[in-house]
């Protein structure tokens, strides 16, 4: 049999499913954290050096 052949491996059991459901999306979580800070840094950067400079509208 081939090593990537799908009909050679089990299916998880519960208790695998259980520990993998336990853990959590952590990686999701930490992704959309990136993003948002990396959305803000942008939006502050853009405040300071485009808004700011500009001065007050009359």
């Amino acid at each position: 049999m081939k090593a990537n052949d799908p009909h050679s491996v089990s299916p998880p059991g519960d208790d695998e499913v259980e520990h993998v459901v336990a853990a959590g999306p952590r990686g999701a979580i930490a992704l959309a954290g990136v993003a948002t800070v990396i959305v803000m840094a942008i939006w502050v950067a853009f405040y300071f050096f485009a808004f700011l400079p500009r001065g007050i509208i009359h």
